[in-house]
């Protein structure tokens, strides 16, 4: 059966698969059966091997599919058209990428040249982006010069130079400090209106904060997807929301030991229990016998990096047995 979502936003960008299957030589990295997935902002998320990278590389045609196909479509006011790569996608590998040998300048003047037949368009209409990212100081280096933190950066300030219908991007919040990512992911919901976004990434509290659709795959197949509070109840069930407790230590120790698959954490004054098929009465029950008896319950959709914590730490309980 297919899995189809929409997102609120209206978003015109779709991914489709139907009985895909990528592989390395004889490895299947990636099986999808069907997926129809439009949102103004798709996160990938995984634990490493999943095939988050094997999916973006698929849509970019860099890894063609062994069975299946894989498109994406732009609607506007027209019929549907395929978005091609080198036409209307842009792409920023996890290590970035940019010439050796050239300077930062030199390479954004060259996608300008390609993109839109103006080597100095970065000058007007992309200078944005460059002082968004912050590339004035990188312009004269080399590529070989360049972290690979500011390697990403020059890339993804080309990326959203060139105009792209899609932007794909690899890992982008990886290795960044606190600002750069929220000046990152600032940028992305700004631009979310004109471009789609397909992003892979473990940083789920980034995520949860950008994104309107999640596909989460699983040992290269589909785990997981739509909508943050979709996928969450589908991996994890429900969080239960406790307050008023005193002694916090003393009461996570207990529920532990009632509910041992849980993902326990602290938010503030409030221990949150993430599981499925929790009982209010259980709860109640561990916490009387340590003293929490009056504390208040709240069940609430879980947080993506609970559930997501629930669903890895499940993985490695079924690799186990």
């Amino acid at each position: 059966m297919e899995k189809s979502w929409t997102s609120a936003s209206a978003p015109t960008v779709t991914l489709h698969a139907s009985r895909l299957q990528v592989g390395y030589e004889s490895t299947v990295a990636l099986q999808i059966p069907a997926i129809a997935c439009s949102g103004g902002v798709i996160a990938v998320v995984g634990h490493n091997g999943a095939g988050k990278s094997t999916l973006i590389k698929s849509i970019l045609g860099l890894l063609p599919p062994t069975a299946g196909t894989v498109s994406v479509t732009y609607q506007e006011d027209a019929s549907p058209y395929t978005l091609t790569p080198e036409e209307h996608m842009a792409f920023c590998p996890e290590t970035g990428a940019v010439f050796s040998d050239i300077s930062v300048e030199s390479y954004i003047k060259l996608w300008c040249r390609i993109k839109h037949r103006n080597s100095g368009y970065y000058r007007s209409a992309g200078a944005q982006f460059l002082e968004l990212l912050n590339i004035a100081p990188l312009m004269h280096k080399l590529g070989r010069q360049l972290s690979k933190g500011q390697r990403r950066r020059v890339q993804t300030a080309i990326g959203f130079i060139t105009k792209p219908k899609l932007f794909l991007f690899d890992e982008p919040f990886d290795g960044l400090d606190v600002q750069r990512t929220s000046e990152l992911a600032d940028i992305v919901v700004a631009n979310r209106s004109k471009t789609t976004f397909i992003i892979s990434s473990h940083r789920m509290d980034v995520m949860e904060r950008i994104a309107d659709k999640v596909v989460v795959l699983k040992q290269g197949t589909v785990a997981g997807a739509g909508s943050i509070e979709e996928v969450c109840t589908t991996l994890a069930g429900a969080t239960v929301q406790i307050s008023g407790l005193v002694v916090f230590e003393t009461a996570a120790e207990r529920l532990k030991s009632v509910f041992p698959s849980a993902i326990i954490s602290k938010i503030g004054a409030q221990l949150l229990l993430t599981a499925p098929q929790l009982q209010a009465e259980q709860i109640h029950a561990a916490l009387t016998e340590v003293g929490g008896g009056s504390a208040n319950l709240t069940i609430t959709s879980p947080r993506l990096v609970d559930a997501m914590n629930y669903h890895l730490a499940a993985m490695r309980r079924q690799n186990l047995n």
